[in-house]
């Protein structure tokens, strides 16, 4: 008798159960004992697709199916059908190449056996698999379809529902939303990824799959254009496009997810620059134990024109010039609270930092003008409806039409993103007190340049105001 190896799939398991693969076991049992064959092994690759369109590429157990057969622990490979075998021509060669090398026979319930050693039987396993390949192809043209449809329509996505919305993927989950707002509002602050990470980890926050939550995931979310309401898809946008895209519609125009925004268009375009670049307010300073003290980078030896790096002792910390021979040290809770009376007293500074003149008259010109364009293109689409002009001069047009929309967009949304990242903060007694280190160093970095700290001139370690000079931007 001989050894023969299950093999079952199937490519989508919404429940999660095996019940099809379990199926599909049981009647290929049937098989081996009408052929007495012994069964020495099982291989089951649940919800794994077996097509060249597949999103998970490698099949571990058909794998290891075809090692055993290589190594003669199994002679007959059973499966339900060709189909489940494999839909990839290039892995039907592979097993016309095992059965002439070894001798492995293929036996299916429902496709029957194709004899292999002859050049009809390849021939008809052959146009089987170009069959099951072609059918394949149908399908994911026929899913791909209709997932744009669905994106062109503003359907949220299935699967898990994303986080900041409830089961519906619409209703916004307000205790997760409002997560993810103090989150961007921290990001435009300078508040690190990682410290927001840290401070959700604590409090027991987890993400939807129930894990604690990390940098790269954090960043994923904060990034994606679902915040702000926009539908994305991987086909689509370009004038619009973050990342992931924004799907457009067949009018060529931006698609409004059907469920509530958690964050504005505005914000969200800045929230996007200020994770993938690098804010040139920040001290290009080398940081050493920056995200301990709040001074680290901005403090300065009037001495000898040393970096002052922030050092622990006891409860407490203290700076201390970094060049060596120089001992220049300063007081770490008295510096810090100095400047931070500073910055709140001077907060009109950061008010200052409002929109540059004329921007808002240029956001309302170039909105004026995306939206000619875009009644331009109406135009030209419904003279080709009513027959006017023919399909080559309408798409000729509309093309050129959309050609000279992407700078202007792109300009009007790079507006949007500076205007929401120089917004003001307004600051108090009260609000600096709230704040973090993170947030606190990011506010100093937006109003100083430096903070110089000469020697001391009396005895003793009572901090002496008199030392500092603030350099103001």
């Amino acid at each position: 008798m001989s050894n023969a190896g299950i093999y079952c799939r199937i490519s989508h398991d919404g429940d999660g159960d095996g019940l099809g693969v379990a199926r599909q076991e049981q009647d290929c049992r049937v098989l081996a004992e009408r052929h007495g064959l012994v069964v020495a092994d099982v291989y089951i690759d649940n919800d794994i697709g077996a097509s060249d369109r597949s999103r998970k590429k490698r099949r571990p157990e058909y794998e290891r199916l075809l090692e055993d057969a290589r190594s003669g622990r199994i002679r007959v490979v059973l499966a339900y059908s060709n189909s489940r075998l494999t839909r990839r021509l290039r892995e039907l060669e592979d097993l016309i190449a095992l059965h002439e090398r070894h001798g492995v026979r293929v036996l299916t319930v429902v496709s029957g056996e194709d004899d292999l050693s002859t050049a009809d039987g390849r021939m008809v396993a052959r146009i089987k698999a170009s069959v099951d390949s072609a059918e394949a192809e149908r399908t994911a043209e026929r899913v791909a379809r209709k997932h744009l449809e669905n994106a062109q329509n503003g359907k949220p996505v299935g699967g898990r529902r994303p986080f900041g919305w409830q089961a519906d993927r619409a209703t916004l989950n307000e205790y997760e939303a409002g997560l993810l707002r103090q989150a961007a509002t921290d990001v435009l602050a300078g508040v690190r990824l990682a410290t927001i990470v840290k401070r959700w980890n604590d409090a027991g926050v987890r993400t939807v799959t129930g894990k604690p939550w990390s940098g790269g995931v954090l960043l994923q979310v904060l990034r994606s254009p679902r915040l702000a309401g926009w539908r994305t898809h991987r086909v689509g946008g370009s004038a619009w496009s973050l990342v992931p895209p924004i799907v457009l519609d067949k009018q060529g125009q931006p698609v409004r997810g059907q469920w509530e925004p958690i964050i504005d268009h505005a914000t969200h375009l800045a929230l996007v620059q200020a994770l993938t670049s690098k804010p040139d307010h920040r001290s290009v300073v080398p940081r050493r134990n920056a995200r301990r003290y709040m001074m680290t980078g901005l403090l300065r030896c009037a001495v000898c024109n040393g970096v002052m790096y922030g050092n622990k002792v006891g409860d407490s910390h203290f700076y201390r010039c970094d060049t060596p021979k120089c001992s220049n040290t300063a007081s770490g809770p008295g510096v810090d609270t100095w400047v931070g009376e500073r910055i709140v007293a001077r907060s009109e500074l950061v008010a200052a930092q409002t929109t540059p003149a004329g921007t808002d008259a240029r956001l309302a010109e170039l909105n004026a003008h995306i939206d000619d364009m875009n009644a331009m293109i109406e135009d030209v689409m419904a003279a080709y409806r009513n027959k006017g002009i023919s399909a080559t001069t309408a798409f000729g047009n509309v093309s050129k039409l959309e050609e000279s929309l992407v700078p202007v967009v792109a300009e009007r949304d790079a507006l949007l993103a500076e205007t929401a990242l120089s917004a003001p903060e307004a600051l108090d007694g009260g609000v600096w007190e709230a704040m973090d280190d993170d947030r606190r160093r990011a506010a100093a970095e937006r109003v100083l340049q430096a903070v110089y700290v000469n020697k001391p001139t009396k005895r003793g370690n009572r901090f002496d105001p008199s030392r500092l000079d603030a350099v103001w931007k």
